[in-house]
């Protein structure tokens, strides 16, 4: 097939978004699909990470001036995607939402090319700033709903937002699909800690816990903060590690100087896309939380990544985290929004070698067995190829 991407994410960047489109990209391309991205043009000074350079990439001019990105890149993007409807004649049009970027949908008027849909999460619950005026949010409601019945298949990465958009927006279940995050085992696999730690100029006794990800409301980082005093309290020489960036780290890294934690909670920024599994590998448990600030818990490449490279997980109980750290027997479950139950669940890891090498070895096992980008992959060529079919008993 010949399938054309469509994203508005910042591909040179490394973050969670750009990684997900990248890594399916590169999934589909090995499969033998012939693959074209369309995304906005790079940051001054960036450029794609050198393992996604072979893949064909469209970029789009974007004003990259403070209210004006959106609407400079949905316009571009429009013509450039309805010159590539055209001309290139893909055989399916992925479209990774973002918010307000109904460009694709725009460009699908008068066009037969099979479409789908994929949704990590609902605009109207993740934007913040002057996007969260009622108006707006209502404007990019309706416009997802409308997007959701034109196309032949929507695909999301949790259950939850399947759910809801059958029941609020009608969509036929039948081309509703769940296809969660993956991993590249290859590149995210077990190193040493001490190599680790030596890499990246950390001291050798630890022990470090360690997040890697997106700094997002939804990530319940709050909670992890006031886990940290009760921490140190048990396992004094413990640091934390919190390696990435986003909307909520100066809340935090004040949150963090209010509670006198600089000497034991240290922020490291945003990591390249090459040292993530190393820093990674430098902890001895890793943390991924849900704070219930949207619908849906998502489905965090953290997760798989924190596994695929062998570390015990301490999570958030429920569905998405909890449940599946819990039926892999990776790590252990804490009670949402509970800093005694995260600390004390912490403390069990850090106290406990032998469980968290037996956890490490699950999570590791699990990820190459089923939960690759290869394997994700593979599910979502079959709903593309679903979704041409009915492209074309509909033309």
């Amino acid at each position: 097939m010949r399938i054309l991407l469509f994203c508005d994410e910042d591909l040179s960047i490394a973050a969670g978004g750009a990684r997900q489109v990248l890594e399916f990209a590169k999934a589909l391309s090995l499969r033998g699909h012939t693959i074209k991205i369309l995304g906005p043009q790079p940051v001054q000074g960036h450029r794609l990470a050198q393992e996604f350079a072979s893949l064909s990439f469209h970029p789009v001019w974007v004003w990259r001036v403070a209210g004006f990105r959106p609407l400079s890149f949905l316009i571009a993007s429009w013509a450039v995607l309805r010159q590539e409807l055209a001309t290139w004649r893909p055989d399916v049009l992925l479209w990774f939402d973002s918010p307000g970027q109904m460009a694709p949908l725009l460009a699908l008027s008068g066009h037969r090319c099979a479409s789908v849909l994929f949704v990590n999460g609902f605009s109207e619950e993740e934007v913040q700033g002057f996007w969260r005026f009622p108006l707006i949010r209502w404007v990019l409601r309706t416009a997802m709903k409308a997007a959701t019945h034109r196309v032949e298949a929507v695909v999301s990465i949790c259950g939850e937002i399947v759910t809801q958009m059958q029941q609020s927006w009608g969509v036929p279940p039948e081309r509703c699909f769940v296809i969660r995050n993956g991993v590249d085992g290859d590149r995210f696999h077990p190193q040493s800690h001490g190599a680790a730690r030596e890499a990246l100029g950390l001291p050798a006794s630890g022990p470090f816990i360690g997040f890697i990800g997106g700094f997002f409301p939804w990530h319940g980082l709050e909670t992890l903060i006031d886990a940290v005093g009760l921490v140190r309290d048990k396992v004094p020489t413990a640091t934390f590690l919190l390696v990435g960036d986003g909307q909520t780290r100066p809340a935090l890294e004040e949150l963090v100087r209010q509670r006198g934690l600089t000497d034991i909670v240290r922020f490291v920024g945003r990591a390249d896309w090459a040292q993530v599994p190393t820093w990674i590998a430098a902890c001895d448990v890793c943390v991924v939380l849900h704070r219930q600030t949207r619908s849906y818990p998502g489905d965090s490449m953290k997760l798989w990544e924190y596994l695929a490279c062998g570390r015990p997980v301490v999570t958030t109980a429920g569905p998405g985290y909890g449940e599946t750290v819990e039926a892999i027997g990776c790590g252990l479950a804490a009670q949402p929004d509970d800093a005694e139950d995260v600390a004390r669940q912490l403390v069990r890891l850090l106290e406990d070698p032998d469980a968290r090498a037996i956890m490490g070895d699950r999570g590791r096992m699990a990820v190459v067995q089923s939960h690759t980008w290869g394997a994700r992959a593979q599910e979502l060529e079959q709903v593309c190829l679903a979704a041409q079919a009915i492209a074309q008993r509909t033309a």
